[in-house]
C-alpha cells in the first residue's frame, strides 16, 4: 500500500521509517498526488488536507475534528492500549522536563497532580519512586481511593491558590485554577483549554510523546496503523 505521510512532529517522521521497515511504500504528502492511504499526524484536528482529498480516500487519523463526509476516516489512536502507552511516555517526558528545568531533585519535593486519569496514574507512581511526596486532587471518590492505594495523599477539594508545593502537574482539560501556583514549577499536560485561566508562568507541555520520545511514541502507534492497513487490504 502506498501511504502519503503528512508533515508532523518527530513522531510522524519516525512512523514513516517504521512503516517503511514494515514493508509499506511511504512517500511525502504532495497535494494532488494519488496514494492508497493518507497518514495524518496526531492530533489531526481539522487538518486542511481533509478538505482537499477526493471522496473515498482512506485517511488514517487521530483525534480528527469536523465533518468530512465521503472520506474513510480510520482512527489509529482510539484504543485503550495506545492511550495507556501514550500516557506512560507523557509521564516520563513530564518528569524529564521537571528535572531539566528545576535546580532541585524530585527527592523530597512536594508535588500536586490535578486529575487522576491515565497520565496522572502513570505519573504518580514514577514520582513516588523518585522520592517525591505526591498529592492528588480528584473529584471522583474512586480516583481518590486509587491514589491513596498508590501511596499518595488525596484532596477532595482544591484551594483556589494551592500553597507549599514544589511542582504542580495539571492533567485536567478544564480551568481549575486562576493562574500558576505561587512558588511551584507549574506544568500543563492537558489539552486546551487546560487547567489555568491565566497560563502566565506555566510551562505548556502538550504533545510530549512526540518531543520527548518520538521513536517510542511511534512504536506505540505502529501496531494499530498496520492493523488498519491490513484490514483495508483484505478483500
Amino acid at each position: 500500500m502506498k501511504i502519503a505521510l503528512l508533515p508532523g512532529d518527530a513522531r510522524q517522521e519516525a512512523l514513516g521509517r517504521l512503516l517503511t521497515e514494515a514493508g509499506e511504500e511511504v512517500c511525502p504528502y504532495v497535494p494532488g498526488e494519488r496514494a492508497d492511504a493518507w497518514l495524518f499526524p496526531l492530533p489531526t484536528g481539522n487538518h486542511p488536507a481533509l478538505k482537499a482529498l477526493e471522496p473515498g480516500s482512506l485517511c488514517l487519523t487521530a483525534l480528527a475534528a469536523g465533518e468530512h463526509p465521503g472520506l474513510r476516516l480510520r482512527d489509529y489512536y482510539d484504543r485503550e492500549d495506545v492511550l495507556l502507552r501514550n500516557a506512560a511516555i507523557t509521564a516520563e517526558g513530564a518528569i524529564a522536563l521537571a528535572m531539566e528545568r528545576r535546580e532541585q531533585t524530585l527527592l523530597g519535593s512536594r508535588v500536586l497532580i490535578l486529575g487522576f486519569g491515565r497520565i496522572a496514574r502513570a505519573l504518580a507512581p514514577r514520582l513516588r519512586a523518585l522520592g517525591a511526596e505526591v498529592t492528588v486532587y480528584a473529584r471522583s471518590e474512586a480516583q481518590r481511593a486509587l491514589a491513596e492505594c498508590l501511596g499518595c495523599r488525596a484532596l477532595e477539594s482544591l484551594p483556589e491558590k494551592p500553597e507549599g508545593y514544589s511542582i504542580l502537574f495539571n492533567t485536567v482539560p478544564a480551568p481549575l485554577l486562576p493562574g500558576a501556583a505561587e512558588g511551584a514549577f507549574n506544568i500543563e499536560l492537558a489539552s486546551a483549554p487546560g487547567g489555568f485561566r491565566d497560563a502566565s508562568g506555566v510551562v505548556i507541555a502538550r504533545g510530549l510523546p512526540g518531543k520527548a520520545a518520538p521513536l517510542s511514541a511511534a512504536e506505540a502507534l505502529l501496531g494499530p496503523i498496520l492493523a488498519i492497513i491490513r484490514e483495508e487490504e483484505t478483500p
